[in-house]
């Protein structure tokens, strides 16, 4: 697996098929295709947010004076064109205190959306962080700006603002999809048929089929297939069903939407895409790599002390040939240090084991 060293961040970055929040512009929800994660800091950023190389930019929105790039800052700011917190990367002017995060930067949301695909109505850009309840998705918010119709005065979450009542989704092309209540329809098991997550108060849902999808999975879906050898060696699809499988990466049983590969018969649950390929734990004194499956024979994991079945992936020693941990037990933060070894030579000397703090 590649590590990449970017200015942007202190700690080598590993490429993800894709991220569910970005810790550079704070967007959060759903999938955004292609990214990268800190496995120190547990943090994750877009590739454009990431791979942002220019110091000084000129925006629009601030033509007074230029704009420079900053990293980490001491207390909290709000991006000036959509009211979102600023923590870490952000574009700002020193002299007007002006500040913009990335996502503003390269798309600023415009002031008026005169033909809104959710509302009758034109909607204008209302620069107030007080509390507010989106009126297309029903979710609370405050400190951050919103689309405002001046005269239902309803107010709308600037990433609503553009959705439709009715949508024909990639991922069901069956029928199209509808936007629904709770209170109006009852639906299969309560949660997202991509993510698996409880759904919200409002959802997009197809009753014939009884399929069910949030709002964060429309606005950002998934990959419909993806190549990333640090999960497997060939293309992945995604199954959007639900559906009882055994994930081949971790040996535990899964309900909905994995990824498969055609030629291998390989399933792979969605949170085991990205696991890391070697790693340091506390609990044994060399380090141990990913294996897709173990050689034939009794395992029993040096963490919980209970089976491993050797035909799913797990974690084993090099050195010590019948050391083995289970796949989630090798990840658990009381085990593991939080560091992808790949790439990282290893010292002459022993590497002492993590020490849990």
């Amino acid at each position: 697996m590649i590590r990449i060293k970017l200015p942007t961040h202190k700690h080598s970055l590993y490429p993800s098929p894709w991220v569910n929040r970005c810790d550079g512009c704070r967007r959060v929800g759903g999938y955004f295709k292609d990214g990268y994660r800190c496995y120190e800091c547990y943090l994750f950023f877009h590739k454009e947010c990431a791979e942002t190389t220019l110091e000084t930019i000129h925006h629009p929105s601030h033509r007074e004076h230029p704009l420079s790039l900053v990293l980490d800052w001491p207390r909290i700011k709000n991006c000036k064109l959509c009211g979102e917190c600023l923590f870490y990367m952000f574009y700002s002017c020193y002299i007007c205190d002006f500040d913009v995060d990335t996502a503003c930067a390269k798309n600023p949301p415009p002031n008026v959306i005169e033909y809104p695909k959710a509302h009758e109505h034109s909607l204008v850009l209302a620069k107030d962080i007080s509390y507010f309840k989106c009126g297309f998705c029903g979710e609370g918010s405050e400190y951050v700006y919103r689309y405002r119709c001046s005269l239902c005065r309803l107010e709308f979450e600037i990433r609503c603002s553009m959705l439709a009542l009715e949508i024909d989704y990639p991922y069901h092309t069956k029928h199209p999809l509808k936007f629904l209540t709770k209170e109006e329809h009852h639906f299969s098991d309560g949660k997202c048929r991509i993510c698996g997550k409880e759904l919200r108060l409002k959802f997009y849902h197809c009753s014939i089929c009884k399929f069910s999808v949030d709002v964060d999975c429309v606005r950002d879906p998934p990959p419909l297939v993806i190549l990333f050898p640090k999960a497997h060696e060939h293309q992945l699809s995604l199954t959007p069903r639900k559906i009882s499988f055994d994930c081949d990466a971790c040996g535990l049983g899964g309900h909905r939407s994995p990824y498969s590969c055609q030629q291998c018969d390989f399933m792979i649950d969605q949170s085991c895409i990205d696991l890391p390929e070697i790693i340091n734990v506390n609990r044994h004194e060399h380090r141990l790599s990913r294996r897709l499956h173990l050689s034939p024979g009794s395992w029993v994991c040096g963490i919980c002390h209970k089976k491993v079945d050797w035909s799913y992936g797990a974690y084993s020693c090099l050195i010590c040939p019948n050391y083995a941990i289970h796949t989630k037990c090798a990840i658990r933060d009381d085990v593991w240090d939080k560091l992808e070894l790949k790439g990282i030579p290893e010292e002459p000397q022993e590497i002492e084991p993590f020490k849990e703090a």
